[in-house]
């Protein structure tokens, strides 16, 4: 299964917005600098998950050590670690605060500066263990902004969230038969 790839309101919710494959993108671009994989349960617990590890090193402003080690250093410092912000800026937790593939492009290219207001990503540890119908997360005691929960009601489903509202895409599909009319 791909959850290390997955945005949390879809993970969690099942809720697909236009922003979910931004994060997954995120994702892919923390990799790629880092040089690991996004999940690696052969790790103490808290190394298991990139995008944790590198929110925790992006907190201490330490992100060049989390730069692969198979660059020998042959890389450009300040770059590495803007692509690592971008990655992070992918993950929001919150849809509406991912930027657009557009910006990302411009901000992988160059052109726009890469914003140094990133709040705290989804993190795949706190759904990993959410089973089931309900759930719940909470945030650790700095960060309460991020609480949610959702209960399936049975024939539909309530949700109370600080996440903000998502832009959402329903789409539905009708399937006719067609039958030889010509008897």
């Amino acid at each position: 299964m791909c959850r290390g790839y997955l945005a949390p309101e879809y993970a969690i919710r099942g809720q697909l917005t236009r922003k979910a494959d931004i994060y997954s993108f995120g994702v892919l671009l923390l990799e790629i600098v880092s040089g690991r994989s996004n999940t690696n349960r052969r790790l103490p617990p808290e190394e298991q998950y990139l995008v944790e590890r590198v929110w925790e090193f992006y907190q201490k402003q330490e992100l060049v050590n989390l730069v692969d080690t198979s660059l020998a250093g042959n890389y450009d410092v300040e770059e590495a670690c803007n692509y690592l912000k971008i990655g992070l800026l992918c993950t929001q937790d919150v849809p509406k605060q991912r930027p657009s593939m557009s910006t990302v492009v411009l901000m992988l290219m160059g052109e726009i500066e890469v914003s140094d207001k990133i709040s705290r990503p989804g993190m795949l540890s706190e759904f990993m263990s959410f089973k089931g119908d309900k759930m719940r997360k909470h945030g650790d005691e700095k960060d309460q902004n991020n609480k949610w929960e959702t209960k399936d009601s049975g024939k539909g489903e309530s949700s109370s969230s600080s996440l903000g509202l998502a832009e959402t895409s329903n789409a539905t599909m009708t399937f006719s038969s067609i039958y030889d009319r010509d008897n």
